[in-house]
């Protein structure tokens, strides 16, 4: 139902897996990590890719059908601080990277076949919504949001977990092609505060269940099967999550068990206030 990487803690580039390895058809995700003044060079293919600065700041320049530089991208100190900035890279696009400051930089890849812009996404572009209640209460932040011009096949995001609290609540899934559910292959990639903090990623769907303690830089890819998370008591989770699939449409379907829950919600909100 699921697969999990570690993300080594060295500096460079790393490939953390590729579309089409293994099990994996629609994505892929490498991590840049760059001191000061250091630069990178990559090339895609038939591919897109979202560059998301997770802390840091940096230079991007691209060249394909169209070419653009931007300078002083990111503005956070790291994932928890803030909303992201991110650009769209088109396919068939050479880039480089040069680190303005110690960087750390998600590449968030799906293949395409599209010829789209380059897009600056800035904080200010970042959709940012409470979402839930209670103790499923979390923060969502829009990078790439369903439904985006911006790309062909990725939709990108970020969920801030407080401490104790619940995402991914009512459980759902995407895995099942039909008129009302869209398959879509997802992964999560987390950072915990402190470092040593972690998370219950749960996994499940007819008889088979899986739970995963999930820590700093760990990834965990959703093939198929419910998802919902747990940040523990005295740990704040963050999380890159990533979709892709044959078509981008965002059709989620909710466990029939719980789905009561999203109606309690206006209750409690008016309750509290």
């Amino acid at each position: 139902m699921d697969l999990s990487y570690q993300v080594s803690s060295r500096f460079g580039h790393q490939s953390v897996f590729q579309p089409g390895e293994g099990e994996l058809r629609w994505l892929g995700l490498e991590v840049l990590r760059l001191q000061t003044g250091e630069s990178w060079q990559g090339r895609l293919r038939d591919e897109e890719a979202a560059l998301v600065v997770l802390s840091g700041r940096c230079a991007v320049a691209l060249d394909g059908r169209e070419s653009s530089r931007w300078k002083n991208l990111g503005s956070r100190s790291d994932i928890f601080d803030g909303c992201a900035t991110a650009v769209y890279v088109p396919r068939q696009s050479a880039l480089e990277v040069v680190a303005e400051s110690k960087l750390e930089l998600a590449i968030a890849k799906a293949p395409c076949d599209v010829d789209l812009p380059p897009t600056l996404v800035a904080p200010s572009d970042v959709r940012a919504v409470s979402a839930g209640a209670a103790n499923w209460r979390r923060d969502v932040r829009l990078i790439i949001p369903p439904g985006s011009r911006t790309s062909h096949r990725l939709i990108v995001g970020e969920t801030f977990n407080p401490s104790g609290n619940w995402s991914g609540i009512p459980p759902h899934k995407h895995d099942t092609p039909s008129d009302a559910e869209n398959r879509l292959e997802e992964y999560y990639f987390f950072k915990t505060k402190p470092t040593d903090g972690y998370a219950v990623q749960l996994v499940y769907r007819d008889n088979e269940k899986c739970a995963h303690i999930v820590g700093n830089d760990e990834v965990i890819v959703f093939l198929n099967g419910y998802h919902p998370t747990v940040a523990a008591p005295g740990a704040t989770v963050c999380y890159l999550w990533v979709l892709a699939g044959e078509r981008k449409d965002y059709a989620i379907a909710t466990d029939p068990r719980f789905g009561w829950v999203s109606s309690t919600e206006t209750v409690i909100k008016e309750l509290r206030h």
